[in-house]
């Protein structure tokens, strides 16, 4: 096996950093990818103070939380997938029982979360009280309401969210406002990992769009949109708003450009600037990019983004800048895929 089979690297988004750590250490020991990318996510899963991925995340317009997930083997092209988990905790772990133990691909709903029962997964309450409260303060519209278990860090994360929606609330109605609204929440995460025998995977869980239609899937749990990962070239996930990304089939395109010897940052760039093929249509999306070789790149069309990296030489994982893509001075032409 040459060097560069031997690299192991791994990649996170932004929620990534609590669990990256023991991503690189599962890899370090011989893991596979695989491995390392569930238990990185579980770990993000369980981040009760991580309002948009897993127990904690925000409801949907009716109060209850909807969990997605996927999971894909870039050495066989095997992949799961769950959406819509309301009873049950670590749907990258649900995804992944899919995949090995089903000759499907992805499950929904009620029938999801059968089939975790079967599984063996316990259930849970994935409504915590801090966003109940969350919910019930925002359909009373009682604006910032601090609560005796909140802290400055959350009463921060509070404070965004209400200025939110409030600036898109005024003066519009609720489709508008809606409409306006998704185009910029935002809340997944994603890990791209390349294991010691070169195979490289990727994983997605989330709770969606904070307050989204009961039902709604965005495009995590949706292999080839939200994330793909092929051995033979590479791997690639987003962040963003979730309708865009399938339209595009952003992430299944991704690594054809990668095929067709692109290079990761190339891909990453080409990848955003392509949204402008729904124009007017628009949102905020970032997609991670993982070449064959363990190189990755992200881009995105908003400052001040960034994702969590660690490898063989740099187990510490270190925050590394997405590229920023203006797309209001991409105006003309079109995207890549046309």
């Amino acid at each position: 096996m040459n060097h560069i089979l031997k690299k192991v690297v791994i990649a996170g988004t932004i929620r990534a950093d609590i669990g990256l750590s023991t991503g690189i250490d599962l890899l370090l020991k011989g893991k596979n990818a695989l491995d390392a990318i569930e238990e990185t996510i579980k770990i993000v899963e369980d981040n009760k103070d991580d309002w948009t991925v897993g127990t904690g995340g925000l409801p949907n317009l009716l109060g209850e939380v909807e969990l997605d997930a996927s999971i894909m083997d870039g050495a066989t092209l095997r992949a799961g997938a769950v959406a819509g988990i309301k009873h049950h905790k670590n749907p990258i772990s649900i995804a992944r029982k899919v995949m090995e133990e089903t000759p499907h691909v992805l499950l929904v709903g009620e029938g999801a979360d059968q089939f975790a029962e079967v599984m063996g997964f316990e259930k849970a309450d994935l409504l915590t009280e801090n966003a109940r409260d969350i919910h019930k303060d925002f359909l009373e519209e009682k604006g910032i309401v601090e609560k005796s278990y909140d802290t400055e860090e959350t009463m921060k994360t509070k404070e965004r969210y209400y200025k939110s929606f409030q600036k898109m609330v005024q003066d519009s109605d609720l489709m508008t406002w809606y409409r306006r609204y998704i185009e910029n929440k935002l809340g997944t995460v994603n890990v791209l990992a390349r294991d010691s025998e070169g195979n490289i995977c990727c994983g997605v869980s989330t709770s969606g769009i904070s307050f989204k239609f009961p039902g709604r899937a965005g495009d995590s749990p949706i292999i080839g949109a939200g994330n793909f990962a092929d051995k033979r070239f590479g791997a690639a996930a987003c962040v963003g708003v979730g309708e865009l990304v399938i339209r595009l089939s952003l992430a299944r395109i991704a690594v054809y450009e990668l095929s067709k010897g692109a290079s990761a940052e190339d891909v990453a760039i080409n990848a955003v600037k392509s949204m402008k093929d729904l124009a007017p249509d628009k949102g905020s999306v970032s997609i991670m990019v993982m070449d064959k070789n363990g190189v990755v790149a992200a881009a995105c069309n908003w400052k001040d983004y960034y994702y969590w990296y660690a490898d063989s030489e740099n187990i510490e994982p270190i925050k590394k800048e997405c590229i920023f893509v203006d797309l209001e001075a991409e105006k003309d032409g079109v995207g890549y895929h046309r």
